[in-house]
């Protein structure tokens, strides 16, 4: 059990941080990418940040959620 523990503080650790990064970005209209600052006048690649940061937080629920269901869990 402590290892599902561990697993999911270390999801919602994650989660944490990519929702701020999320909500700060939305917020402002810009991001920091790998090659220099996004922002909203550049669609394409803003929409693709934006989306990836939903899709990460969509794995996080469904890693947590694959944590507390799964039977490994409860094995001791």
């Amino acid at each position: 059990m402590s290892r599902a523990n561990s697993l999911i503080l270390l999801i919602l650790v994650l989660a944490t941080f990519v929702g701020f990064d999320l909500a700060r970005t939305l917020r402002t209209g810009r991001a920091r990418g790998r090659f220099g600052t996004i922002t909203r006048k550049q669609a394409a690649r803003f929409r693709r940040y934006v989306y990836g940061d939903w899709m990460v937080l969509a794995f996080c629920v469904g890693t947590i959620l694959w944590a507390l269901i799964s039977p490994e869990t409860f094995e001791r």
